[in-house]
Parts: C-alpha cells; sequence; structure tokens
C-alpha cells in the first residue's frame, strides 16, 4: 500500500515539476544550465521534521525557489540556489564533479544479477555531502551569507530525480539547521548524467522501473566470489548487548520520536519484533508518523555465530580488508536463519571511540560500492564508487538477496572499544537510522 501511495504521489507531483523545469544551452559556449524550482516545506505541512527543537532560529526567514545546474565540462559543475526574499542571498557551489551523486556499481562488477542489486541500493540510500566554509560562496554576503557556516547537498533514498539542500548557521556553539529545500534534478539531464557514468555496464532505461517506480528486484543467491577472495577465515565469540538501550545522541536522539513503535522502547531487544514500525520516508523527501513503515526485525532477534574473514577484493587495487558475517535465528523459530555479510572493510577506517561518541562511528548503507550516508565534499569527491571495495548484504539461510529497506534495517555502524583497539562495536541502525537494532562486541584479532 505504502509503495503504491508513492508512485502515485511522484507521478501527480513530477506532471507539476516538469511544467517548471527548463533547459538552456548558452550561445557560443559548451556550457548547459538547466533549471528546477525548489520546495520548501511548513511546520504545518512537515510536523514530524526531526530538526524542529534543534534548528536555528532563523529557520523561516530565508528563501529559494529556484535552482540552476551547470556544467562546466566534462566533471565540473556549478550550482546555483537563487534567493526569493530581501534577506536571502545568491548560494553557489562551484567546481564539484556531480558524477559523484549519480548511482553506480564498481567497475569489477561482471555479474549481472550484482550489477541490478548494486545500482538499486546506490539509488534507494542517502548521499549527503557537507560544504564548509570555502567551499560554497554567498553572492551578497549580506544577511544570509554572512550567516551561512555550512550547506549540504543531498541526493535522498526515495528514486531518481529527488534532491536536497540545508545549510546551517552556529549557534549556542552548534551547527543548526537554518534552511532546508526540496528539488528534482532536472529528470532529461540526471538520465544522461546516469547512462555516462555507467557507460558499458547498464542503462537508465534497464533499470526505471526500479529506479523510479520502486519494483522489488528478485531474490537471488549473491555470488561472493564475483566481490572478493577469501584469505582466511574464523569463528570469534561474542558479547550480546541487545539488552541494553543504546546512547541517544545525535541523530538517534533527534529521530526517537519517528519511532512509532514501540511506544517507550527500553532497549534494542524491543525493537526485535514483526510489531516494530517507524516513520515512513515519503515524496519528496519527508518524514511522516501517519503512515508506519513496517519491519520484520524478529529475524534479528537472536545472534548465533560471528564469522570474520581477512579478504582480497577483486577491485583493481586488490584492497585488502575484512568481512564480517553474522547470523541471526528468528525469534517464532529458531531453526530459521537470516545472514548479515559486510565486507570490504579497512580497518584503518573505522575509528576508536567511546560509547557515547558511537554515532561518528564508520556508518554505511547496505549495497556494493556505495558512496557514506553523510560524507565531507572533500571526501566524496576522492573516494569514488568504481573502486570501492565495499559492499553489504541481508541474505536468507540458502544465500539468497533480502531487501534490507523492507527488513527494516538501512546499514552497519562499526567503531573499535576505546579500551581495547582489537575489540569492534558491530551495530545495526534501523530503517532510515530512526533507532540502532543490534549491538554486538567481538575481538577482531
Amino acid at each position: 500500500m505504502n509503495r503504491l501511495k508513492y508512485i502515485i504521489e511522484i507521478i501527480l507531483l513530477s506532471i507539476i515539476v516538469l511544467s517548471c523545469e527548463t533547459e538552456k544551452v548558452k550561445k557560443g559556449s559548451k556550457k548547459i544550465l538547466f533549471e528546477s524550482k525548489v520546495k520548501e516545506m511548513t511546520d504545518e505541512e512537515y510536523p514530524d521534521n526531526n530538526d524542529i527543537e534543534s534548528r536555528c532560529q532563523d529557520w523561516k526567514k530565508y528563501k529559494h525557489h529556484q535552482v540552476a545546474i551547470e556544467r562546466i565540462d566534462s566533471t565540473n559543475f556549478t550550482i546555483l540556489f537563487h534567493p526569493s526574499n530581501q534577506y536571502s542571498d545568491t548560494l553557489r557551489i562551484e567546481n564539484i564533479n556531480l558524477l559523484e551523486w549519480i548511482p553506480t556499481i564498481p567497475d569489477y562488477i561482471k555479474d549481472e544479477y550484482l550489477k541490478s542489486i548494486g545500482i538499486i541500493n546506490s539509488e534507494w540510500n542517502r548521499q549527503q555531502v557537507k560544504f564548509t566554509e570555502g567551499e560554497f560562496y554567498m553572492s551578497k554576503l549580506t544577511e544570509e551569507g554572512k550567516k551561512t557556516t555550512r550547506v549540504d547537498l543531498a541526493r535522498n533514498c526515495l528514486n531518481s530525480y529527488l534532491w536536497e539542500i540545508i545549510t546551517y548557521a552556529k549557534e549556542e556553539g552548534k551547527q543548526k539547521a537554518m534552511y532546508h529545500g526540496w528539488f528534482e534534478f532536472p529528470r532529461a539531464f540526471y538520465e544522461e548524467l546516469f547512462d555516462e557514468v555507467n557507460k558499458g555496464k547498464l542503462t537508465f532505461a534497464e533499470y526505471k522501473d526500479y529506479l523510479v517506480n520502486y519494483q522489488d528486484p528478485a531474490s537471488e543467491v549473491i555470488n561472493f566470489n564475483e566481490l572478493r577472495k577469501v584469505d582466511t577465515s574464523r569463528e570469534v565469540a561474542f558479547n550480546n548487548l541487545n539488552n541494553e538501550f543504546y546512547p541517544l545522541t545525535g541523530a538517534r536522539k533527534s529521530k526517537f520520536k519517528n519511532i512509532v513503535y514501540p511506544n517507550n522502547p527500553k532497549s534494542i531487544n524491543d525493537f526485535l519484533n514483526d510489531s516494530t514500525t517507524f516513520s515512513t520516508f515519503l515524496y519528496p523527501g519527508y518524514y511522516s508518523t501517519s503512515d508506519p513503515r513496517p519491519t520484520t526485525l524478529s529475524k534479528l532477534r537472536t545472534p548465533q555465530s560471528v564469522i570474520v574473514r581477512e579478504i582480497t577484493s577483486n577491485n583493481s587495487l586488490k584492497d585488502k580488508g575484512i568481512e564480517i558475517e553474522v547470523t541471526f535465528a528468528h525469534a517464532s523459530d529458531s531453526t530459521k536463519l537470516t545472514r548479515v555479510v559486510i565486507g570490504g572493510l579497512k580497518l584503518d577506517q573505522i575509528p576508536q571511540l567511546p560509547i557515547d561518541d558511537y554515532n561518528n562511528g564508520f556508518k554505511m548503507p547496505m549495497g556494493i560500492g556505495n558512496h557514506a550516508f553523510y560524507e565531507t565534499a572533500k571526501y566524496a569527491q576522492n573516494h569514488s564508487s568504481k573502486i570501492n571495495p565495499y559492499y553489504a548484504f541481508i541474505i536468507d539461510a540458502e544465500g539468497k538477496w533480502i531487501d534490507s529497506h523492507f527488513f527494516g534495517v538501512d546499514g552497519p555502524l562499526f567503531h573499535l572499544d576505546e579500551n581495547d583497539p582489537n575489540l569492534l562495536h558491530y551495530w545495526l541502525l534501523s530503517f532510515e537510522r530512526h533507532a540502532m537494532v543490534t549491538h554486538l562486541t567481538f575481538n577482531l584479532k
């Protein structure tokens, strides 16, 4: 029912957006300019906004109803958000390679099923990139320009074309959201860039039903040998901390109100049932508790085993890393198993942190070669999906792929223990990262 509702909304709203979208080619220049409308939402339209309690006092003051995207050359783009009241300035981000925002799969993936799962997960996962002072420009440096300390550009996790802009100001010693707008990346341009990035691998037309209309992929066996070679493998002892709660810090604090059920969770175990529901993420990219998203988290109820493998990636760099496979028994039937396999992990990317700072750990979406949920502009530009060794899947006992979004898991979060650099804290993030739904610890060496 949720999916049908999304499709109807997309069709109706797309008609409006397409009527506003224009394409201009400057005479005597190779520069190509595309324009699109920016949507803004009031608190009445978006009552479940998790920024309401923590945003800047100037939240409603600034307006930007038009975005222009200009291609300068093959990898050089400029984005401008035009002001639409006297308090606002033109916001300009220059010299960015938007191709790193376009969903793709690593070059070393040849298996057709892995290609399909990889590209679908890449589109269905959020990629939000942070630009700090010196990486964006305000035209007048008047009121808005002087206050803006950070700009985030996001390709959100709903379907193709849907993007967001968020700006921040420093207030009370913290970075607080000051403006949020939603826009559709011009469709023809997006599809052109998609085909360019994925040339020789796949086309937008082949996957449009998945990327735009949420068609469910088939459940087939994952060929892990396509991804890596196993060098060593060992089962390790683990500690199950699901009877404890997680620190309500960062996004888990602001998104706590978007947990629909359980009403007052006291431990992670309270989530590990099929009654757990979270706010749904609706077009064009906002949370709503009025149409709760179901899960099948009972399948994570009882962790049974942890296997740590040393691996060599099949990417061009032959990266060395680790793979972690955790097997869970279902709450209703302990003979039924679910496996979570996460690999291509580099230990130097996993920070050593105290529990209260776990939100700053290594967190990634499910899929193959993805960009992270949140990245800095410099990191996003310098770490291409094309050679990324990372992968993460939920599979059944037979090794068949399970759609993590409907399962209720967005991806892993890892950090090393503050007192023991060999002890890994293994967390799983719920749907839309509203909660933590697994916490284990085990030694990597």
